[in-house]
């Protein structure tokens, strides 16, 4: 197995501190990879007040040059926003920039938000992602193409071409799963669902697997939130209400859980107001929190429950807790927790 860190990168409430967080995540990116994280990656979001983060791939050369061993990811590029050629090289660049350190996760993204900003419908998300995803693989293997889709024709070919650049599928449902099976690509799952609704939808994405002949391809690639500290006790005292904050705003998303989520997770599902997000209750299956012990024992369960190859860690929340305290938390992951898996 796997570890990575995921970034936060934005300064809320209103990105006035976006330099120094920068600064601070160029940091936080070297401290990972000094305290045995394989890997550091970053999201895609647009419209955000935080600063959160529109251009990942720009993110990841910054990073790439100050680091010598980290894979560099995307969790996820929100590929129905952008033309897939200059997906394919820009992505190349930052492969070749990392020497061959590239590791892109593709989504379908938020196209509520989206359709205003780039003019794309939701009705053609999927198969513009789709498209893309075969554009992108094309480009990479050097073809020269002369493409006329649905969505993007396109003539020619790219230069540089990355070397050591692999691509996953991101996916937050039964289908999206099945979808990374189907075109044979890793699954990067969610931090927000429990052990169990995940489980089933990593069961249904191996099937799909067997069923399309791509099971040599895939591979479980899981987020979780999480502290590590001398206790619980620590843990909800300095992290929990900055990831409370957090879930608060994910309230409309909980309460709009579809039957088959509700069914398998019953906590998400009672969670109406903001005072139902419970440490207790929410931690249980969901969370890698405690102390180093704890935290090593709940990590065991996930991967007998689930079966992962990568488990990315959300340790900061976007409002905190602070610089100094990340990266205490970094290190202590990587000393105490990581260590355990090699």
């Amino acid at each position: 197995m796997k570890f990575g860190l995921l970034l936060i990168t934005q300064d809320p409430p209103r990105a006035k501190g976006i330099v120094r967080r920068w600064q601070e995540v160029l940091q936080i990116a070297i401290a990972a990879e000094e305290s045995g994280f394989d890997g550091v990656f970053v999201p895609e979001h647009h419209m955000a007040e935080d600063g959160c983060l529109p251009s990942p791939l720009v993110g990841l050369a910054a990073i790439a040059a100050r680091t010598t061993r980290l894979e560099l990811g995307t969790a996820a590029i929100l590929l129905p926003f952008h033309h897939p050629i200059h997906v394919a090289e820009d992505a190349a660049m930052v492969d070749v920039i990392s020497n061959g350190r590239l590791r892109l996760g593709c989504g379908l993204g938020n196209l509520d938000v989206g359709a205003a900003l780039f003019g794309v419908d939701r009705d053609s998300q999927v198969a513009r992602l789709e498209e893309s995803i075969d554009l992108i693989r094309r480009a990479w293997a050097g073809e020269e193409f002369d493409h006329r889709g649905e969505h993007f024709r396109t003539t020619g070919r790219i230069s540089p071409l990355p070397i050591g650049a692999k691509m996953w599928l991101a996916g937050m449902s039964a289908v999206g799963a099945r979808r990374a099976a189907r075109l044979g690509l890793p699954w990067l799952s969610d931090p927000l669902h429990n052990t169990a609704v995940v489980a089933c939808w990593a069961e249904a994405y191996r099937r799909e697997g067997g069923e399309h002949g791509t099971s040599d391809h895939l591979g479980v690639v899981m987020v979780r939130d999480g502290w590590v500290a001398d206790s619980l006790e620590a843990v909800e005292r300095i992290w929990w209400p900055h990831a409370r904050a957090d879930f608060s705003a994910r309230l409309a998303y909980f309460q709009a859980a579809p039957r088959a989520v509700a069914e398998r997770d019953p906590v998400l599902a009672s969670m109406r107001t903001e005072a139902d997000l419970d440490f207790e209750r929410h931690r249980t299956d969901r969370l890698i929190v405690g102390s180093p012990r704890e935290c090593i024992g709940q990590i065991r369960e996930l991967d007998r429950v689930v079966g992962m190859d990568y488990l990315i860690m959300r340790l900061r929340m976007p409002s905190g807790p602070g610089f100094d305290e990340e990266l205490a938390c970094i290190r202590r992951f990587g000393t105490e927790v990581i260590t355990a898996f090699r």
